[in-house]
């Protein structure tokens, strides 16, 4: 296109304090956007949060001055929900391309594409996570912390990530108090459970990485019951602690995004706590209550469908677990089998050995 050409995307949230995991949200949405319009991608509005994200990202303290500002000067288009229901929901990048084509906005040279809220998870954003790997990876703090935390860990050992949130959130509650509750610390018990299973199973060869928003008291019968490494002591961990969460062979999360993230990142296992999940008559769980509106696109309704028409050899890489800390024998092997697939010994390109019996792959 000649001429002038002024585009940008905008993500927002609708208020102050949102957590990482969060602004990532309508981040990687406004990317997908800003990619398939060939319009500037604009950072959130991190002067607002009261966490000091501008500093990982390097963007001004008052950022958010200028954020709040363009879309009332200049003209500005919103992708929102109800948009994205409209266009077919699913895949964004598909709803996208046909919002971007209703409004005509490839023959339009001046506008501020907003998008805003929470809306969507990160199911619908698939197509933008490794935009999120790397920009969680290109923080100010993450590649020093990694570094750092890499030398902490033993690579013969299966890894397995808690991700343990306290600081601020609710207390604990009673285990029946959890179904589709957010913002809710879990019992310490529960993690010391899933610890002590993992511990018989798999003796001295594993070992436990531990993330956290708590204080050392808060967390004292999880550090005393077991050896863990963690990464408190890592300065501005935010971005670095996501990523390692995502680097696990097993990652074991709290009802927080911050988990989702880590998880959504992450092509290992993962465990739930089961009291939080929604149980549906059809024999699955999924996360939170389905969507009062039926007509509305539900990913939990399709991946049920999908689920059960695929018979009950599937297993779902995240697993339910009671407050007793059983772990499914399957979920074991999975994390077991991840370990060893990502050790150098077993990969060629890194100096290791394949067997030569095509049989081996079948193990």
């Amino acid at each position: 296109m000649s001429g002038l050409s002024l585009r940008y995307c905008l993500p927002r949230v609708p208020k102050r304090g949102y957590g990482l995991g969060n602004e990532l949200i309508p981040w990687a949405r406004a990317h997908l956007a800003a990619e398939l319009l060939g319009a500037e991608l604009l950072t959130p509005a991190f002067g607002l949060n009261r966490r000091p994200y501008w500093r990982h990202f390097g963007t001004p303290a008052d950022d958010w001055i200028y954020r709040r500002a363009l879309p009332k000067v200049m003209p500005s288009v919103w992708f929102s929900e109800q948009d994205y229901l409209e266009h077919g929901g699913g895949d964004v990048v598909t709803a996208l391309r046909s919002f971007i084509a209703a409004r005509r906005l490839h023959e339009r040279r001046v506008y501020v594409f907003v998008t805003q809220g929470l809306w969507g998870g990160f199911h619908h954003i698939m197509a933008a996570r490794e935009f999120v790997r790397s920009t969680l990876f290109g923080s100010r703090y993450a590649a020093r912390n990694l570094l750092q935390l890499r030398a902490r860990l033993d690579p013969h050992k299966v890894l397995v990530a808690m991700h343990v949130r306290l600081g601020d959130f609710a207390p604990p509650r009673a285990v029946g108090d959890y179904s589709s509750s957010w913002n809710v610390s879990l019992p310490i018990e529960w993690f010391v459970n899933v610890a002590a299973q993992l511990q018989r199973t798999w003796g001295d060869g594993w070992q436990l990485l531990v993330v956290s928003d708590g204080g050392p008291e808060q967390l004292r019968p999880l550090l005393e019951a077991f050896p863990c490494i963690i990464t408190a002591d890592l300065p501005h961990g935010d971005c670095s602690d996501a990523l390692a969460l995502a680097a696990a062979d097993l990652l074991v999360c709290s009802t927080s995004t911050y988990s989702w993230l880590g998880a959504y990142l992450s092509e290992a296992p993962y465990l739930w706590f089961r009291p939080n999940l929604h149980a549906h008559p059809e024999g699955c769980y999924t996360l939170g209550d389905p969507p009062k509106d039926p007509a509305a696109y539900n990913p939990s309704r399709i991946a049920m469908a999908h689920y059960l028409g695929e018979g009950t050899a599937v297993r779902a890489r995240g697993a339910g677990v009671d407050m007793d800390g059983v772990v499914p024998a399957g979920v074991l092997e999975e994390a077991l089998r991840h370990h060893r697939a990502g050790r150098w010994e077993s990969d060629l390109v890194r100096g290791g050995a394949a067997p030569i019996a095509a049989a081996a792959y079948d193990r």
